[in-house]
């Protein structure tokens, strides 16, 4: 570490003049192709950002866009073609590399050492500033580090450990991390995938700001009305191949879904069954006056056999603290969970699993095992029932299942041993969902099942859900995206201060969903 402040000073977003506009790309992949086990990732394909513009990169999972990415990360290199930044062919070996040539990233995967503080995590690229005796100026860190959490949109401490953080806050902290290196080009992948409402308003304001400073973004996105509103210039990937580099102002949605490979008609779950079919049965869930550790409020709710109960709040709501205590993962202090109508103990993942409640978590890239093939992380959750003799696993006995999900959900391009952080995030998803199906739940707690996939693992998920709902599974559905929850659930709780504050009817509008989420508060305009 050497002494002195590595951060500088002025223009909090500047750290250099900003590069030029004009018709020369600043980033150019020519003829760039790629392939992993014998499967081709991209195939021969060109992509150019123009300086200072916002373009955007989309395609379903698996379509190549993060292993673009990381050919300009320095993640990967190119089994052919060449990478050209400011009119130079460049090989980029690793990220040091990406980042001298100034250009920053944001992944899905965001990297964030969870035993760290929120401000040691900010200043691990570009080092601590020092004082006397080589001292780290922690007055300065601190200061450093409130400016560009400020900036970023999100008041959370600096002191704070981040693995206490929820996903959304460290979202925000590792889009922090990224302004605070001061790239000239920013590519950013599902930025606003676990962001609720005002946050993602938020970031949009903030790339749009670092538009006008001259900054370059490529913006990774499933959301295309925020691709539609935000960008200049989208590109369409399918199966590792470009499709089309087109301007969005002409644009319409159903266009771009076309281009994807999508029918729009399509972007719609199976309607909701009628809940008065199952009001007169016993709850398969409730709970009285429960209250989590940093809960703020008792929790009282129920949710009948085949039915779906979705969740509307806005981040930091609580309502994952709800799910991961009824997963047995955050102590309940005081309250009632009934399952059948009998009273259960759920202070552990495995008491909660013996009666029948299973999560799939918000951040899928904790809650797999990335080195692992798709069969162990299916079967992780029933390890003993794959064993021979007590002692060993049967890999055979293991597989079978997996190779039965890998079928029914259509898991693409991979094999049931295929390692799962080889997978694009859908196929990740899909292969968290048969974890938890393996499971035979009663109670399934989808925890925003569809962040930063693409529109036709959305569908698939929908469909899903309603057809697990029609078997009589009870199933608790929390999302930002404020359309699917109207989509898919029975009913829908509006969420606020860690419990349900109004409970609205299937089919509610989105703009109805957010006025309830925001009455009261000086955003809700």
């Amino acid at each position: 570490m050497s002494g002195g402040d590595p951060l500088g000073g002025g223009d909090p977003l500047g750290g250099g003049d900003p590069p030029g506009g004009g018709d020369s790309p600043v980033l150019e992949a020519v003829g760039v192709s790629k392939h992993f086990g014998g499967q081709w990732a991209l195939r021969d394909v060109d992509f150019s950002v123009r300086p200072g513009s916002i373009h955007a990169l989309v395609g379903e999972n698996g379509a190549g866009k993060s292993t673009l990415i990381r050919l300009f990360a320095g993640i990967h290199e190119p089994d052919a073609g060449v990478i050209r930044v400011r009119g130079a062919e460049q090989r980029i070996r690793s990220p040091r590399d990406a980042r001298d040539l100034s250009v920053g990233f944001l992944h899905q995967q965001l990297h964030l050492v969870p035993d760290l503080s929120v401000r040691e995590n900010l200043l691990l690229a570009t080092g601590y500033p020092t004082g006397r005796a080589s001292k780290v100026n922690w007055s300065r860190v601190n200061d450093v580090a409130e400016e560009f959490l400020a900036l970023a949109g999100t008041s959370v401490d600096p002191r704070a450990q981040v693995g206490d953080l929820p996903s959304a806050q460290q979202q925000l902290v590792a889009f922090a991390r990224v302004l605070l290196q001061r790239p000239d080009v920013i590519f950013l992948d599902e930025p606003t995938a676990a962001l609720g409402e005002a946050d993602s308003r938020h970031m949009l304001e903030v790339l749009r700001d670092q538009r006008e400073r001259g900054r370059t973004i490529v913006y990774i996105s499933h959301r295309l009305d925020e691709v539609l509103e935000l960008c200049e210039v989208v590109t369409v990937l399918r199966d590792g191949k470009l499709v089309s580099t087109t301007s969005t102002r002409d644009l319409t949605r159903d266009e771009l879904v076309r281009m994807l490979g999508g029918v729009p008609d399509e972007h719609a779950a199976p309607k909701p069954t009628a809940v008065a079919a199952r009001a007169d049965a016993p709850p398969r869930l409730e709970l009285r006056d429960v209250v989590t550790s940093g809960g703020s409020a008792a929790v009282s709710l129920e949710v009948h056999p085949g039915e779906v109960l979705g969740l509307a709040g806005l981040v930091g709501s609580g309502r994952s603290r709800f799910a991961t205590a009824l997963f047995g993962m955050t102590p309940i202090t005081s309250g009632t969970v009934l399952v059948d109508g009998e009273a259960v103990d759920v202070g552990s993942v495995q008491k909660a699993l013996r009666n029948g409640i299973v999560l799939v978590p918000e951040n899928r890239a904790d809650a797999l095992v990335h080195d692992f093939g798709i069969a162990p992380n299916v079967s992780l959750g029933h390890v003993d029932r794959h064993a021979a003799a007590g002692i060993f696993i049967s890999r055979r006995r293991e597989a079978e299942p997996a190779r039965e999900f890998v079928r029914r959900f259509s898991i693409r391009g991979s094999k049931d041993v295929d390692e799962v952080g080889l997978l694009s995030g859908g196929n990740q998803q899909k292969v968290l969902l048969a974890r938890a199906l393996d499971l035979n739940p009663k109670i399934l707690i989808l925890d925003e099942p569809t962040a930063g996939i693409d529109i036709a693992t959305k569908q698939f998920i929908y469909r899903l859900t309603r057809e697990l709902a029609a078997t009589g599974m009870s199933i608790v559905f929390i999302s930002s995206e404020l359309e699917e929850i109207s989509l898919v659930a029975d009913r829908i709780a509006v969420w606020k201060g860690g419990r349900q504050v109004e409970e609205l009817p299937a089919g509610t509008s989105r703009a109805a969903i957010v006025a309830r989420l925001f009455a009261g508060s000086s955003e809700a305009a």
